[in-house]
């Protein structure tokens, strides 16, 4: 499979030139027939890379009480949403029905809408969430798919966060904004050149190379970014974190973003991952997943004129401010063997550990100017923050 796309892929660039770095994941993600996510669940230990609600459930049950908590902060408003972008395997969005589902108070005043692109992981996520009734529709309805969990709570499936009706909503996305498509550039005597995926003519090969003149993404390069020599970007991100300033400022709610990334610190991060390992990005296109660290300095500038942020803060600080170790103790108390213990023990360590995930991973919050007055929010110190 992965021979016929790349030899799909050189015919384009033989027919239109070379493609950005953007045009090139999306189609090794996305594409309808040879896509990575659109043919194959690659989550998990048989897949290509394991995520944190795959390693343990409290993962999971501290993202959903952060909801909780910052819905009760805010008056606990009678219906609100939660909406996870890029639920995956569907073992988050499970967890947040279980969880929020535990509450009296809450069981009966949320709905649960997902943002996923592929009809097949769609269809893994519905069966996770104990849907039994499944409606669906075709890939342009609005929902595309919708049933209603064991639990008795709506659950609907989009395929963009803007196709959401607004209302108060509490936004949840894990390792989401790395798999979206970047412009990478890189600085010259002629000022800012986008990189691009072109062909090589002597071997066949993918390759990268610099474009001759300036193309349009270049001239969306945010102004706190102009002085750095490599620069990745994402206007995708960019929409999407458009659509979630005017959500949480116009009717309450936040967003919490579990990534990997940096502060402006790094400029090429673009790579793949097959089989839990990193390999080259132009390697096997279609067979690898493609990722980017997150630039959360270009988040921060994104979101500034509406929305307030807080973080980026370690995982495993934002887990310890979500009082990680009190559930990790009623956890081990409810442990029937030592060999129980150990693999919670061997999960958790992986969580919080700032040589493991603990450290790899950063917790970031959106939040409307408004929330500013209503204290501290939960998971992060009091430290100021852009937009305050």
């Amino acid at each position: 499979m992965s021979g016929e796309f790349r030899q799909y892929l050189g015919q384009r660039i033989k027919a239109t030139g070379a493609i950005t770095v953007a045009e090139y994941m999306k189609e090794c993600l996305t594409n309808p027939m040879y896509g990575y996510y659109t043919r194959k669940n690659p989550i998990g230990r048989q897949g290509d890379f394991i995520t944190s609600p795959e390693v343990c459930q409290i993962f999971g049950e501290l993202l959903t009480l952060w909801c909780i908590n910052e819905w009760a902060i805010a008056g606990a408003p009678t219906a609100f949403q939660i909406i996870e972008l890029g639920p995956g395997s569907g073992i988050l969005a499970s967890d947040i029905l279980r969880i929020a589902s535990s509450f009296a108070q809450v069981r009966n005043h949320f709905t649960l809408h997902l943002v996923e692109r592929s009809p097949a992981l769609a269809g893994v996520q519905a069966q996770r969430l104990g849907i039994v009734n499944v409606e669906r529709k075709s890939e342009d309805a609005v929902p595309y798919q919708h049933g209603v969990s064991q639990y008795g709570v709506p659950v609907s499936w989009y395929l963009r966060i803007q196709d959401i009706p607004k209302a108060p909503a509490f936004i949840v996305a894990n390792e989401f904004f790395d798999a979206l498509p970047i412009h990478k550039f890189q600085k010259t005597e002629n000022g800012f050149r986008e990189v691009m995926v072109d062909l090589n003519r002597e071997n066949g090969q993918l390759m990268f190379a610099l474009a001759p003149q300036s193309t349009p993404a270049t001239r969306l390069i945010p102004s706190p970014c102009k002085h750095r020599d490599h620069l990745e970007f994402s206007l995708e991100s960019a929409v999407i974190l458009d659509d979630i300033a005017d959500r949480v400022a116009d009717c309450g709610g936040g967003a919490l973003i579990i990534d990997y990334g940096h502060e402006g610190t790094k400029g090429d991060t673009f790579r793949g991952f097959r089989e839990h390992r990193v390999v080259d990005a132009l390697d096997s296109p279609g067979g690898t997943d493609l990722t980017a660290d997150v630039d959360f300095s270009i988040l921060k500038a994104l979101l500034k004129p509406k929305a307030v942020t807080f973080g980026p803060i370690l995982q495993y600080e934002f887990l310890a401010n979500m009082a990680f170790e009190r559930r990790f103790d009623a956890l081990m108390r409810a442990c029937r063997s030592d060999s129980e213990r150990q693999r919670l023990e061997s999960a958790c360590d992986v969580l919080i550990n700032p040589a493991k995930m603990g450290g790899q991973f950063f917790a970031f919050a959106v939040v409307g100017k408004s929330r500013s007055s209503l204290g501290q929010l939960s998971g992060f110190t009091a430290i100021k923050t852009e937009g305050q």
